[in-house]
Order: structure tokens, then sequence, then C-alpha cells
């Protein structure tokens, strides 16, 4: 009975089309990776179907290391193919990594803009501290006001905090050689008005809630600042 019962579920399951079966992966890789090469190890067809851009796509990479000290060719190429397919979580690593490392500038902000574009947090995150950064009074407000549409988004969940720390956390892994973060800190806020003083470096955690939007910017980057080098 149980090995009849396992034949019709899996002949139900091989009777998807091609369509759907693609998307109950993509599914199951948005959730875990490792469930994902289990599936593609269940038979052919998995196998052929997993191997699909939009499961590259969708796929967690919670389990991968953003920073591997041991080369791995099979986790470089995997991760390389999800960054090939627009995985946002690899668009947004490949952009920091590259761009904080002072390697191919260009294409770095291509890759946190795109994983932005599609939603990830962390990489809008990102953007808005480097363009503070970088300077100049469009890119200053540009960058002003990602970090002020985080703060104010309802929808992510552990707010900009979890950006912050995530970012701080990637920072202290790789070696910062942008000389463009060696520059004298940015100021987003101008006026007069009184401020919170606070004296850097600062824990993640001390950065509070400003009613001022340039002081609540400054506020960000006097937080990453303290993950820099040198500074």
């Amino acid at each position: 009975m149980a090995n009849e019962q396992k034949r019709n579920s899996t002949t139900s399951i091989l009777s998807l089309s091609t369509e759907v079966l693609s998307e109950v992966l993509a599914r199951v890789a948005s959730s875990s990776s490792t469930d994902l090469f289990r599936a593609k190890l269940y038979c052919k067809l998995f196998y052929e179907v997993s191997d699909a851009d939009n499961i590259y796509h969708r796929v967690s990479l919670d389990k991968f290391e953003i920073v591997s000290w041991q080369k791995n060719d099979k986790v470089s190429r995997f991760l390389k193919k999800c960054s090939e397919s627009k995985n946002p979580e690899a668009l947004c690593r490949k952009g920091v990594v590259d761009y904080f490392s002072n390697k191919h500038e260009d294409s770095a902000l291509e890759c946190l803009e795109e994983a932005a574009n599609s939603g990830h947090a962390d990489a809008a995150y990102a953007l808005g501290i480097i363009y503070i950064f970088v300077g100049g009074d469009e890119l200053k407000h540009k960058g002003m006001r990602l970090l002020s549409g985080l703060k104010k988004s309802r929808i992510l969940q552990g707010g900009v905090k979890l950006c912050r720390d995530n970012l701080r956390a990637l920072l202290r892994m790789i070696w910062v050689k942008n000389p463009v973060f060696l520059n004298p800190t940015p100021i987003c806020c101008a006026m007069t008005h009184e401020r919170k003083t606070s004296s850097w470096p600062m824990d993640a955690d001390d950065v509070e809630e400003s009613t001022c939007e340039g002081c609540a910017c400054d506020e960000e980057i006097g937080a990453i600042c303290a993950a820099l080098p040198y500074r």
C-alpha cells in the first residue's frame, strides 16, 4: 500500500507541466538552497528544470558565505549563475564588495541599482550611502531619498537597522579600498537647529530616529563610518 501511494505521488508530480514544476521548484529554492539541491537529485526532469534562470533568480543564498576565504569552484560557478540570472541578493553582494573594494565601480553600481529596483532593501540602503559619499547635490539628494524611503517603509521587516547591521557586517569582512570612503565625512543637514550629539565610533544600536531627514541620514553615515577603516 505504501509503495503504491509513493508511486502515485511520484507520477502525480511528474505529470505536472514544465511551467508549473518550474514554479514549484522556484518556491522551494527561495526558501532553501539545500532543498533545491536535494530536489535536483530526485530525477532527471527535476535536474533539468531546476537549471533554469528563474530558479537561480529566486534561490536563497542564506547558506552561502558573503566572503569566502577558501576557493570552491563549484560554489563560485553557482553564485556566478545567480548573478547572471539577476538574483537580487547575488547582485547586492557583488555590488557592495566590488564597489567598496574599488573594483569595477560602474558595473558594481549597476548591480546595486538593479537589485534595489527589484525591491532589495540592503541594496537600496548601500546605494543611498554610496550616493551620499560620492557627493554632488543630485547624487546626495538621491541617496537621502533612498534612505528616507527605507525609514518610512511599512513593509521592511527589521527596519533600516537590519540594513545598517548587514552592511556594517559585510564591510568588516572586506578590505575597503575605494578612496571615496576616505574623504571627509559628508554632511546631509546644514541647518542650525538643535541636533543630537554623538561621538564616533558608535554601535549600530545607538542610531536613533530623527525628525529631520538630513540629520537621520547623517546618523546613518556616522554608523557606517564606524565600520570603515582609517576613519
